[in-house]
């Protein structure tokens, strides 16, 4: 079977950087209720290194457009609403509180969006979030974890 070095055949989600990505639009079916929608999980011990919105379509909602990208116990830890900037196009880099720390337990990742004011016609976003997966195993000596 051989060692970290040696073994052949490694499963993709044991190695490296993953990402969760998911597109969602002003419109999206319970986007802006609970939560909003789950874009992803991430396993307990995994790292979120980077988080982005890709503002495809500028959100317009009349006064405020609150796109955030979280998890239940950080609905913000992400992407913020200041990070995200909704309401003009283009890449946005998330600068959320979760990110660079290992993550104690199971979460998933929600996008929410909300808005006042008079209502969006429009807007669309891919959110992505680029995550180290949990490599090692407590009290085994790397390379064969």
């Amino acid at each position: 079977m051989g060692d970290f070095y040696t073994n052949p055949v490694r499963h993709p989600e044991d190695v490296g950087v993953g990402h969760i990505r998911r597109t969602i639009s002003f419109n999206t079916s319970g986007v802006g209720t609970g939560n909003g929608i789950a874009i992803g999980a991430l396993e307990a011990g995994a790292i979120p290194i980077r988080a982005y919105a890709v503002i495809q379509t500028a959100f317009d909602a009349g006064s405020t457009n609150v796109l955030i990208l979280g998890t239940t116990d950080d609905d913000d830890g992400l992407v913020t609403s200041s990070n995200a900037a909704a309401g003009t196009a283009g890449l946005k880099a998330g600068t959320g509180a979760i990110l660079g720390t290992p993550l104690a337990a199971n979460r998933v990742v929600y996008a929410k969006y909300t808005q006042t004011g008079t209502a969006a016609t429009a807007g669309k976003a891919t959110l992505v979030v680029e995550f180290l997966n949990k490599r090692e195993n407590e009290g085994t000596a790397f390379p064969n974890n």
